[in-house]
C-alpha cells in the first residue's frame, strides 16, 4: 500500500467529479479535515470508511488500496473472438469450437469470481493492516492516537507525542501518551482479527487531566462486553489505591508510583459484563493513601 499514491487517487477523481474536500466530507460523514489527510498521504481511510469512499468516487476499493485505476482483462471475450476466426477457417471443427468456446467462458467466469473474491479478501486485509499498528512499534501507536483524536480538537501536540505507559488484558490494550508540553491522552486499543500482532484503536481520552480531578473510569465496549480503563496521571503522593463501582461490586487498583519518565499514574483495564447497564460504573473512582484514608477531591 502507498498512502501517497491513494491520496493522489482520491484528489484526482474528486477534482474529476467537481467536488470540493467539505461536499465529499459531507457525503462520508466524516470532517473536511479527515479528507485532507488522506488526499496528502498523512492517514489513510479507515475500515468503515472505504466502501463508502470508493462508491462516492466511482472505484472499486482494490483501486483505492492500490493508488491507482485497475483495468480487467476480458478473457471470455478475448477467447471467443480467437474461436470464431478458427470456425470461419475450419467449418468442419465448428461443433468443437463451440465446445471450446463454452468451455474457455465458463472457465474465465469461473476465475473471474475467483479473481473478484480475492481481490475482496485482499482489500479486506489491506484495510486492516492500513488502520492497526504493530504493538511492539511504539511510534506507530503514538502516531496512530494522535490521528483518532485529530478530529475532536487535541490540546496536545501531535508531532512530539510519545508512549508513555501501557497496560494489555486479553486482546485489549490501553495507552498513555503525552507530548513534549505534559499534555496527556489515552486510548484503548483491540487486537486486530487478521493480524493477531497488530492492534486497532477503539475508543479513548482526548485530554487527562492532571491530579485528582482527572482520574477517570470509564467503558469502550457495550454492556456485554465491556472494556473498562481506568486512567490518571499526576496524583498525589500519599495516593495508594482508588475504589470504583460495578453495579454492587467494588474494584480496587494500585495507584502506580511516581517514576523517571512518569508521575505517579493509573493505567488499568477490566474486561466484564456490566451489572446494571442502566447504572453501568462510577466515572469517578474514590482515592485512598497506604492508611486507607479517603483523599478528597479538589
Amino acid at each position: 500500500m502507498d498512502a501517497k499514491a491513494t491520496g493522489e487517487l482520491i484528489a484526482a477523481r474528486r477534482r474529476d467529479l467537481a467536488l470540493s474536500q467539505a461536499e465529499l466530507a459531507e457525503r462520508l460523514h466524516v470532517t473536511d479535515k479527515a479528507v485532507s489527510r488522506w488526499e496528502t498521504g498523512r492517514g489513510m481511510p479507515g475500515l468503515d470508511s472505504l466502501e463508502p469512499l470508493a462508491e462516492a468516487l466511482g472505484l472499486s476499493v482494490s483501486e483505492l488500496l492500490s493508488g491507482k485505476e485497475l483495468t480487467r482483462e476480458e478473457l471470455p471475450k478475448a477467447a471467443g473472438g480467437q474461436i470464431m476466426e478458427s470456425m470461419k477457417r475450419e467449418h468442419t471443427w465448428k461443433r468443437l469450437a463451440w465446445l471450446a468456446m463454452a468451455a474457455v467462458t465458463a472457465l474465465a467466469v469461473w476465475g473471474a469470481g475467483v479473481s473478484l473474491r480475492t481481490q475482496r479478501e485482499q482489500a479486506e486485509r489491506d484495510a486492516h493492516y492500513a488502520s492497526s499498528a504493530h504493538f511492539e512499534d511504539e511510534e506507530a501507536l503514538a502516531r496512530m492516537s494522535a490521528e483518532y483524536f485529530e478530529d475532536r480538537s487535541p490540546r496536545f501536540d501531535a508531532e512530539t507525542l510519545t508512549v508513555r505507559e501501557r497496560t494489555e488484558l486479553g486482546d485489549c490494550l490501553a495507552l498513555l501518551c503525552a507530548d513534549r508540553r505534559g499534555e496527556w491522552c489515552m486510548t484503548v486499543w483491540r487486537r486486530d482479527a487478521l493480524f493477531p500482532d497488530r492492534y486497532r484503536p477503539i475508543g479513548g481520552r482526548v485530554r487527562v487531566e492532571p491530579g485528582i480531578d482527572g482520574l477517570m473510569v470509564w467503558n469502550f465496549g457495550d454492556a456485554e462486553n465491556a472494556v473498562v480503563a481506568a486512567s490518571g496521571v499526576e496524583l498525589p503522593e500519599e495516593a495508594w489505591q482508588y475504589e470504583w463501582l460495578n453495579g454492587g461490586t467494588i474494584y480496587t487498583g494500585i495507584v502506580s508510583p511516581a517514576c523517571q519518565e512518569t508521575p505517579s499514574y493509573v493505567l488499568d483495564l477490566y474486561l466484564m459484563t456490566l451489572e446494571d447497564s442502566g447504572n453501568p460504573i462510577s466515572p469517578r473512582p474514590s482515592l485512598y493513601d497506604d492508611y486507607g484514608n479517603y483523599i478528597y477531591r479538589d
